[in-house]
């Protein structure tokens, strides 16, 4: 008899099951877990990050002192250096120009054109020009260098030389118009460079040999007179402009051309003990203040406008503070004319070797000092001699050392 064998049933473990289930469950727990701690992890660290980052721009920022331009530079020219002390010498000449300062400037003064005073319309449009530099000043020079008038005059002296007078304006007339026009009126008035021709003997002039007129050079070369300081006629005449001028409400009136003729050693005995003397200063001095005092009494303030070239250099006669009485001396700030060494203090500077800001440093640092307490200086800078970089760096330098106004000539 066969043995019956009967189908063979598998079963699945129930424990099993339920622990693979659990073991789905709880991996899954954990994905979600974690998936939302990554989530908001990653939410609060980059809150966190933000806030530190901006925290430390927004310190930066607040502890740096905001610089006020005084001039834009304008040049959109990119001067490479491959030279790293040449990147420090820069970068150290920046901190020290005084860049970082505000300023109390009085007044900045801009000269104007002669073209400017041909007629009212020429007048107008050279203001314009003026307020869109932005200078507070302008200076209309009435009497240039030569001996040329740019105002309708009343001396009978300058209209003696029937070439002197070539202006259509009266000073009053420009005084208005340039105050009209929100600025500072300011005059300039040549002294005694002026090669005019008055009267029939040339009155004013330089003599020699009793009345012939001396001339700076041959006829043949074109020589020219100079008017004198030491004659009576030239001392009226710049009493006469100075009082003319500051009667027209210039508030300000600046005196050049306070100097003498380049002379010739035969000069000097031609002409005589004059300009021999040790004294002849006082000639220049005297001249300066007689048209200085005219202008105080129109309750002018009265400019004598000297080169810093020559009083760096020693060579200038009419430099002498204690005895000029106008308060305000104007220093004519010229490249061409600064040598390429000076004796400042004491000792002995080479002047073309220094920066621009260093340079202007230097040459109105001494100048204040030899001037005195007693003194206002005035720089007068001739902007065309410079690059913008430059300008601005002796800009910065004279406004470091104390100058509440300067003249762009």
């Amino acid at each position: 008899m066969s043995k019956r064998v009967g189908r063979k049933i598998y079963r699945t473990n129930r424990g099993n099951r339920k622990k693979m289930v659990r073991s789905v469950f709880k991996f899954l727990f954990i994905a979600i877990i974690l998936a939302v701690l990554i989530f908001v992890g990653y939410s609060v660290a980059k809150t966190v990050v933000n806030y530190l980052k901006n925290n430390d721009v927004s310190t930066s920022e607040n502890d740096k002192p905001w610089t006020p331009p005084i001039f834009e530079d304008n040049t959109g020219e990119d001067v490479p250096t491959d030279n790293p002390a040449e990147k420090d010498n820069t970068d150290n000449k920046e901190t020290n120009t005084g860049e970082e300062k505000n300023f109390d400037v009085r007044f900045s003064a801009y000269k104007l054109p002669i073209t400017a005073l041909a007629s009212t319309d020429a007048l107008t449009a050279a203001l314009n020009s003026a307020k869109e530099g932005g200078y507070t000043a302008v200076i209309a020079v009435l009497k240039d260098k030569g001996g040329k008038i740019y105002y309708k005059t009343a001396s009978e002296m300058a209209k003696s030389d029937e070439n002197a007078v070539v202006g259509e304006l009266y000073a009053g007339q420009i005084c208005s118009m340039i105050k009209a026009a929100g600025f500072t009126p300011i005059a300039q008035v040549n002294i005694l460079e002026d090669n005019n021709r008055y009267g029939e003997k040339r009155d004013g002039s330089y003599h020699i040999a009793g009345e012939s007129t001396w001339l700076d050079d041959s006829v043949a070369n074109g020589g020219k007179p100079w008017l004198s300081p030491f004659d009576t006629l030239t001392q009226s005449y710049a009493a006469f402009l100075s009082n003319e001028v500051s009667s027209s409400g210039f508030e300000y009136v600046i005196f050049d051309g306070i100097t003498f003729p380049a002379f010739r050693n035969s000069d000097l005995g031609l002409i005589g003990g004059a300009v021999q003397s040790a004294d002849r200063y006082k000639g220049l001095v005297n001249i300066a203040n007689i048209a200085a005092n005219a202008a105080v009494q129109n309750n002018s303030s009265a400019i004598t406008m000297l080169s810093a070239g020559d009083i760096i250099s020693g060579t200038s006669e009419a430099f002498k503070p204690n005895e000029l009485s106008s308060d305000i001396i104007g220093v004519s700030y010229i490249l061409s004319e600064l040598g390429n060494t000076a004796v400042i203090n004491g000792e002995e500077i080479a002047i073309a070797d220094l920066t621009a800001y260093e340079k202007a440093e230097t040459v109105f640092g001494e100048i204040k000092r030899l001037a005195g307490e007693g003194k206002t200086i005035i720089p007068a800078i001739r902007q065309s001699e410079f690059s913008q970089a430059d300008f601005s760096d002796t800009i910065s330098a004279i406004m470091s050392l104390g100058f509440d106004s300067y003249i762009i000539l």
